[in-house]
C-alpha cells in the first residue's frame, strides 16, 4: 500500500511538473523546427561538401544506396542540428525546474556571471574538441581505414549518409570529450567530489578511459590512442586546474581528513 501511494505521488508530482513546462516545452520545439528548417535550406548541403572535400581519402568514391539517401541524410543532420541549438535553454530549463519543484539542486546556486562562465568555456572546450577530431584525428583515420583496404586489394566506396554521420558522431564524441576539465570543476567545486578521491583513483580512470576509446572507436590501436590519449592528457590538465582554481579548498579538505 505504502509503495502504491509513493508511486502515485511521484506520477502525480510528474504530472504536474508536465502541465507546468507545457509553454516551455513549446517552446523547445519551436527552436529544433526553425533551427532545423534553417539547417536544411542553408547549412547541410554546404557541410555535406565540406566533409566530403577535407575527409574523403583521394581514391574513395561516395555512392547513393537508394535514391532517397541525400534528402534524409540532410534531413538527419538538420535536426541534430536543432537538438544541439536547444540544449541551452533545455538544461536551463531543466535546472529552473528541478531547483523550484525538488530538493535535488537545494544547494546550489548559480549566478549569471557563473552561468555566462560556464556557458562560454563549454562552447570553446566543445569547439576546440571539434577542430582536434576534424582537423588532426579524422583524416588521419580515414586515409589509414583507405590505405589498409587498398593493401587488401578492396575498392573503397562509402555510401554518402554512412560516411557523414560517422564523421559527425566522432567530431560530437570529441566535443565531449573536451568538455573534462570544465565538469571536474563543477564537481570538486560543488562539493560533489572532493580532489583527494579524483586524485586518489586516478589509475582507475586512466583504464576507463583507454576502456571508453576502445569502445566508442574502430578495433585498430592507432585509432584508440588519438582517442585515448587526449582525454587522458585532458585528465591530468583537469586535475591540475582544478587544483589551481580550488587551491583553498582542497587545503582545508585534506586539513580535514588528516585529524
Amino acid at each position: 500500500m505504502a509503495l502504491k501511494i509513493v508511486s502515485e505521488f511521484t506520477l502525480t508530482e510528474m504530472a504536474e511538473i508536465l502541465v507546468m513546462l507545457r509553454k516551455k516545452l513549446i517552446k523547445i520545439f519551436a527552436i529544433i523546427v526553425a533551427v532545423w528548417f534553417f539547417s536544411f535550406a542553408f547549412v547541410a548541403d554546404p557541410l555535406v561538401m565540406k566533409i566530403k572535400h577535407d575527409l574523403l581519402p583521394k581514391g574513395a568514391e561516395l555512392i547513393y544506396r537508394t535514391p532517397l539517401e541525400g534528402f534524409m541524410l540532410k534531413m538527419k543532420i538538420s535536426l541534430a542540428l536543432g537538438f544541439v541549438a536547444a540544449i541551452p535553454y533545455i538544461v536551463y530549463v531543466a535546472y529552473k525546474t528541478l531547483k523550484e519543484r525538488t530538493d535535488v539542486l537545494k544547494d546550489f546556486e548559480f549566478t549569471k556571471g557563473q552561468v555566462v562562465k560556464y556557458a562560454i568555456a563549454s562552447v570553446f572546450l566543445f569547439i576546440t574538441g571539434v577542430a582536434y577530431g576534424y582537423i588532426i584525428m579524422l583524416p588521419v583515420f580515414m586515409k589509414f581505414l583507405f590505405n589498409m583496404a587498398q593493401s587488401e586489394g578492396v575498392l573503397s566506396y562509402y555510401t554518402i549518409s554512412d560516411f557523414v554521420m560517422f564523421v559527425v558522431k566522432m567530431l560530437l564524441v570529441f566535443g565531449l570529450v573536451f568538455q573534462m576539465p570544465l565538469i571536474m570543476i563543477f564537481l570538486v567545486g560543488n562539493g560533489l567530489v572532493k580532489y583527494s578521491t579524483i586524485k586518489k583513483y586516478w589509475r582507475h580512470f586512466v583504464v576507463a578511459i583507454f576502456t571508453i576509446a576502445a569502445i566508442i572507436t574502430p578495433p585498430d590501436v592507432l585509432t584508440q590512442m588519438m582517442v585515448a590519449i587526449p582525454m587522458v592528457l585532458f585528465f591530468g590538465i583537469s586535475l591540475a586546474i582544478t587544483k589551481i582554481v580550488y587551491r583553498d579548498k582542497i587545503a582545508k579538505e585534506a586539513k580535514e581528513e588528516g585529524e
